[in-house]
């Protein structure tokens, strides 16, 4: 009797070893798979169609307003953060003006910015446009759906304050952008220096994500498994979970106007994020939030660019 329970005790004991080993190899690939999302290699470049999609010029657009590439190095972790620093007509060289920060989504670069920042600049505001983190220029490691990519955020809207203190200082983030800002105004004192923001299809939470990034796999492992294991990485490898990254929590006592934009057509990041959002914010007087019914993810700047002028400029006048 007392052999067969050694032998029982061992078959439990090595089961259990491999059962660690291999939750540890699962964690470890859906940690690398979640974190390194984009490379500076994929995101260096903005192709011709781009720029015939959106009906601009980039030559035309540089020769009509100065833009000067300015680099800071990241108080978070060491990095340089290059941006373009974008001035309005008659501002040339004065940054001691309005500003609005644009934070690009995955994939894209601070030139995808561009069409944005033309109606900034157009309504008088300087435009600064940076590179987030693993895109273009930005050689940081890892994607983390917005947690350490505030601080990038952060830094700049550090730099905007620093040059114009006095003056109205506007966020505008998209997609995985809308992350990032919406996560940097729950971090303490940044929103005393910002006056308004605008998520455009923001990501409202970084577990939503990584488990739809394994459903894409179609593993055929339990998604809440998977998803438990990453977590524990990467808490081990970067000391936050995937609970932190959660931009309702951050949101939620917000006191600057806000304006979500999402479309119910939306696959990538569903219309359900930006409300959750809007419903997370206690302030009903200082939130708006404008739904269309049939843009893809980031589309309503091609498909309603009329109302969605109108929609940032009734934000703008909230501020009057």
């Amino acid at each position: 009797m007392k052999k067969r329970n050694k032998i029982i005790l061992i078959v439990i004991i090595v089961f259990l070893l491999l059962f660690l080993g291999m939750s540890y190899f699962i964690g470890t690939q859906v940690f690398m798979g979640s974190t390194q999302l984009v490379t500076c290699e994929d995101t260096s470049k903005v192709k011709d169609t781009f720029w015939e999609r959106y009906n601009m010029d980039y030559d035309v657009f540089c020769n009509t307003y100065s833009v000067e590439k300015i680099e800071i190095t990241s108080t978070f972790d060491g990095h340089i953060i290059p941006a373009d620093y974008i001035y309005a007509l008659g501002k040339e060289g004065n940054k001691d003006n309005s500003t609005a920060i644009l934070v690009h989504g995955l994939g894209g670069n601070r030139y995808t910015n561009y069409p944005l920042a033309e109606m900034f600049l157009q309504k008088g505001y300087n435009v600064l446009t940076y590179d987030q983190r693993s895109s273009n220029e930005n050689t940081a490691q890892y994607t983390t759906f917005g947690y350490w990519e505030k601080y990038d955020l952060i830094d700049y809207i550090d730099y905007v304050y620093a040059h114009a203190p006095e003056q109205v200082i506007g966020i505008w983030g998209t997609s995985f952008g809308g992350a990032t800002a919406g996560l940097a105004m729950g971090e303490k004192d940044v929103e005393r220096k910002v006056d308004f923001l605008i998520l455009d299809c923001p990501v409202s939470d970084m577990k939503w994500m990584v488990e739809e990034e394994m459903r894409k796999m179609d593993i055929g492992l339990p998604i809440p498994y998977m998803t438990f294991c990453g977590n524990i990485i990467n808490k081990i490898e970067l000391g936050f979970g995937y609970e932190d990254a959660n931009v309702c929590d951050a949101i939620i006592d917000i006191q600057i106007p806000v304006l979500v934009i999402n479309s119910e057509a939306d696959t990538l990041t569903p219309q359900f994020m930006g409300q959750d959002i809007y419903d997370a914010i206690h302030n009903d007087a200082i939130k708006m939030i404008w739904t269309v019914d049939d843009s893809e993810h980031t589309e309503m700047w091609l498909d309603y660019n009329q109302e969605y002028r109108e929609k940032v400029e009734e934000l703008l006048n909230s501020l009057k």
